[in-house]
């Protein structure tokens, strides 16, 4: 790594924290952390139920996804 790119740290660091800002949407962090625990579960009970797998439409429709 040259001695010049140390800016692309930078970069990285504030699209991230951008990110996070963003997916808050005025909540707190104890709210975010059970919404991703909500949906770490929905996720587990799909993966239960369909053990073997399958593609990723298929997925989509066990989840209730209806996003594109």
């Amino acid at each position: 790594m040259s001695a010049g790119s140390g800016w692309i740290v930078y970069v990285l660091a504030a699209l991230l924290a951008a990110l996070f800002w963003r997916a808050m949407r005025g909540r707190n962090l104890q709210d975010m952390f059970d919404a991703g625990n909500r949906e770490h579960h929905r996720v587990l009970k799909v993966l239960k139920k369909h053990p073997s797998g399958g593609s990723w439409r298929e997925f989509q429709t066990w989840i209730g996804d209806r996003r594109k």
